[in-house]
């Protein structure tokens, strides 16, 4: 049920974003309900149709509860068609009240006018004691707040004042109109002979007879105020909301007459009229109550008729922070798979599989560090989403993981990455660039990479050597480090002059030969283990001109033996001596050697 009720509010909420047209959808469908419930009044089945409509809210609930919360799809489904079948057989079994209803939906009264009831009430207790005293049975309803047209309709229409002669006749027995029961509407015989509604004869006392039955059936299928006066025994009595109030005086008749009609003078007439209020008062909030539930019920139901779900849409979310750095840590990209439930219109936008961009502005109460927050609440409450109408079923991943952190602003110098050409003269207009960046992320950088690097190799391949030149609208990097920035300005102009370009080259056939101190010679033999160790391959790097006229004679490589060295063959480092500007590129080589003692030679 929680469920349910947050599926409900967060709907109105999304739908929030275009109030008119949820305010205009809404009054609708209360005004349809209120008029509806309007026109029933009246007819025998209002009671029925009231209970049918709480039942159907009931049951409509309970199935959203079980398909939401327990997934029961089929339960959903059947409930559809017990929807369809119900309304078929409402048709049906209503058939009498829907056309009465329709009659009456014409006949509205916009300004209904109270009358005073001091003249009817005299009437009604002045005809009461003739008939009770004449034992000549009677059944009046004086119509309230519910119209009783429908039942008027069954009667004969007459359409006269009330008055004690006039009752007194429609009522003398074997006289035309006698039979059944008459209608008083506005101080206004509206109809004689009217049929009223039964009431089970097991549900009440079974002594009484067949107009103590329609007085209690209609006093409990509409607010009307029964006047019942009993053939057999002259009894009076009133039946009002269905319970029946017997063995009345006629002084008791004509206070029973006045509360209950609000006609008593002094105090007793402001108690009525304040019991009247209240009574009113909580008929009008009951029946507010009552709209209000099935106005968003159906509400509800549309929106959920009315929506789609569409899979797999590709988001990506950016958080910002005008005063502060939030970078997202993951997912890396901040692209997440989102599952949509929105109107047709917002979800066939994202039926083509492109990214859609979201921008987050993080709370601002957000503080410095590491946080993760659920996708889907950040996603659904962003005002582009609630705008379109959409509701989040699910995100994958379904964390946020992001940091916040202080934004400092930098400003750092620009310089030359040209690789292995050699530069010269270097300018660059400005010579400084500006961004923002996180404070930690900041401190995070070594000092030596504390500048902007312009990325000039491919730029200067075809620049002619010693010569000055200018380069006009470098990009600047959008990177330092790890950590993406926004430089400004963008883009730089750089003069410099070209001095040289080092290139790597191999050069094979470099004899390595040994060096043996004299001392060590006399008493050792140096063996080595492979003599094709001692024809080395070097990669060499310099200016262009002198590696490209290297030659391998040109290279000196000695491997120098000491007397550390035993009878074991032992790795030992090759001594490469280059010409000035060039050098080694890797470790240098190594040989296996060992020293092997002389015989004869004193140890």
């Amino acid at each position: 049920m929680p469920e349910l009720v947050q599926s409900v509010i967060s709907r109105l909420s999304i739908a929030a974003s275009s109030p008119v047209e949820v305010v205009v959808e809404l009054l609708l469908i209360a005004l349809t309900i209120h008029w509806c419930a309007t026109v029933l009044q009246g007819t025998r089945g209002t009671r029925p149709v009231r209970g049918l409509l709480v039942m159907l809210l009931i049951v409509t609930l309970g199935v959203r509860v079980a398909s939401v919360q327990l997934g029961w799809a089929r339960l959903e489904l059947l409930y559809q068609y017990f929807v369809f079948g119900l309304a078929f057989i409402a048709l049906v079994a209503f058939q009498p009240e829907l056309r009465r209803a329709v009659i009456r939906a014409g006949d509205i009264r916009f300004l209904r006018r109270g009358t005073p009831q001091a003249k009817l009430i005299s009437a009604l207790v002045k005809a009461a004691g003739y008939l009770s005293k004449n034992r000549h049975g009677a059944l009046l309803a004086i119509e309230r707040t519910i119209n009783l047209q429908g039942w008027a309709e069954n009667g004969t229409l007459i359409g006269a004042d009330v008055s004690a002669n006039l009752l007194n006749n429609i009522f003398f027995p074997n006289s035309p109109l006698h039979d059944l029961g008459v209608i008083i509407r506005n101080n206004r015989i509206a109809a004689a002979n009217c049929q009223f509604p039964m009431a089970e004869s097991d549900e009440i006392d079974a002594s009484l007879g067949s107009r103590h039955l329609a007085a209690l059936a209609m006093s409990y299928e509409s607010d009307a105020l029964v006047l019942v006066v009993s053939e057999e025994t002259g009894t009076i009595s009133i039946a009002d909301d269905g319970k029946l109030i017997r063995f009345l005086s006629l002084d008791d008749l004509t206070d029973e007459l006045g509360q209950r009609l609000g006609n008593h003078s002094g105090q007793r007439r402001d108690s009525s009229k304040r019991f009247a209020l209240v009574r009113r008062g909580w008929r009008v909030f009951r029946h507010g109550i009552l709209v209000t539930l099935l106005t968003l019920t159906v509400w509800y139901l549309a929106d959920q008729a009315s929506s789609e779900v569409v899979e797999g849409v590709r988001v990506r979310l950016v958080p910002q922070d005008p005063e502060r750095i939030v970078d997202v840590v993951r997912p890396t990209d901040g692209d997440f798979s989102i599952t949509f439930r929105g109107p047709n219109r917002s979800t066939e936008r994202m039926r083509g599989g492109e990214l859609v961009t979201y921008t987050w502005n993080i709370p601002p109460e957000t503080r410095q560090g590491d946080h993760t927050l659920p996708a889907r609440e950040i996603i659904a409450n962003l005002p582009e989403v609630r705008k379109a109408g959409l509701a989040v079923i699910e995100t994958k991943p379904e964390i946020l993981h992001f940091g916040v952190q202080e934004r400092r602003d930098i400003e750092l110098s620009v310089v030359a990455d040209s690789g292995p050409i050699e530069i010269s003269e270097f300018v660059a207009t400005p010579p400084t660039v500006s961004f923002s960046m996180g404070a930690v992320d900041y401190d995070a950088i070594e000092e030596p990479e504390r500048v902007i690097r312009l990325p000039l190799q491919e730029r200067l391949a075809t620049v002619p050597q010693d010569q000055t030149v200018t380069i006009r609208d470098v990009p600047v990097p959008t990177q330092l480090g790890d950590h993406p920035i926004a430089p400004k300005p963008s883009t730089v102009d750089v003069t410099l002059r070209i001095v040289g370009q080092r290139v790597t080259r191999r050069i094979g056939g470099v004899n390595a030969r040994l060096f043996v101190p004299p001392a060590i010679l006399e008493r050792y033999r140096p063996e080595v283990r492979d003599d094709n160790e001692f024809l080395l391959e070097l990669a060499v790097e310099g200016d262009k001109r002198t590696v490209e006229a290297l030659e391998p004679m040109s290279i000196r490589a000695i491997v120098a033996v000491d007397s550390t060295l035993t009878t074991e063959f032992r790795p030992v480092e090759v001594q490469v001596i280059l010409p000035p500007g060039v050098t080694l590129v890797g470790p240098p080589p190594a040989v296996q050697v060992r020293l092997v003692a002389r015989e004869g030679a004193g140890g």
